[in-house]
């Protein structure tokens, strides 16, 4: 009994894709987006071969769905550029940016494993990309369903969606991307919610510029959102204060799926 246990010890040991202890995830370094195997960016974490076909089929898939969705969005909702000024189309643009790079990495390590492995600023900006857009992903659903919509649904608004893009836009990217954090092979990091926190900063810091040069909404209002006015100051740091706790709470929740699926994947003897 002894001899099993330590022979199963050793295998855990010898895993790449073990976690690491929650001690560790809290050292500086793992604020970096370094990691020893960069093929776990590249593969689903269900797959046994080195290679799968289906996971690249599925990258594609994902890639089409977002890209399509982005250009026809784009095309129709336009509106003299103040599609430009919105926190939902930062992040719909996050979303195909993030499926498109994540179908060309995964063709290009089918095509060539030792070069694609070999350019790891090739995985780290993939990395810091699609943590960002995950957990942005998650804040925009919740911030538009709890504070926007309610407010947004008036006959003559014309930003106002169809039920359609409404969707699409508020609904389907944080879906899916989470469903497709569960089917991928790479890691996550709690430190890691420093990089939508400089999204969400990049957002605000925008969105305080466009303020101050007297920018106006589709409706003629000195502001992009109601609870996002600057001439009410108060109001915008309780909305930062909050919003920044969301944002930790939703990396946080990722991490823990992130943890289950490896848990999953170790009792299906998937982890490798």
């Amino acid at each position: 009994m002894t001899e099993a246990k330590h022979a199963e010890s050793e295998r855990r040991e010898e895993l790449r894709q073990e976690p690491l202890s929650l001690r560790h995830e809290f050292r500086y370094r793992n604020l970096g987006l370094h990691h020893h195997a960069a093929q776990d960016f590249y593969r689903s974490q269900w797959q046994s071969e080195a290679r799968s076909f289906g996971f690249l089929i599925y990258r594609w898939i994902l890639c089409t769905f977002f890209g399509t969705a982005l250009f026809s969005y784009f095309k129709l909702y336009y509106r003299k550029g103040h599609w430009f000024i919105y926190l939902t189309n930062w992040g719909f643009v996050l979303c195909a940016v993030t499926s498109i790079s994540g179908a060309i990495l995964v063709t290009l390590y089918h095509i060539n494993p030792a070069q694609i492995l070999n350019r790891s600023y090739l995985m780290s900006c993939y990395w810091a990309c699609y943590w960002v857009n995950l957990i942005i992903a998650q804040k925009i659903c919740i911030i538009y369903w709890t504070c926007v919509y309610p407010r947004d649904q008036t006959s003559n608004n014309p930003v106002r969606l169809n039920a359609l893009f409404n969707i699409w836009l508020h609904v389907l990217p944080s879906l899916l991307f989470t469903i497709d954090h569960m089917v991928v092979a790479q890691p996550s990091r709690l430190l890691h919610v420093f990089y939508p926190l400089v999204f969400s900063g990049a957002y605000m810091g925008f969105a305080y510029v466009y303020y101050l040069l007297g920018g106006l909404d589709p409706r003629g209002r000195p502001y992009i959102y109601p609870i996002l006015n600057f001439a009410k100051p108060l109001s915008v740091l309780k909305f930062v204060g909050w919003t920044t706790i969301l944002l930790v709470f939703c990396s946080t929740l990722q991490y823990g799926l992130y943890r289950l699926r490896v848990l999953i994947a170790r009792k299906l003897g998937k982890l490798q």
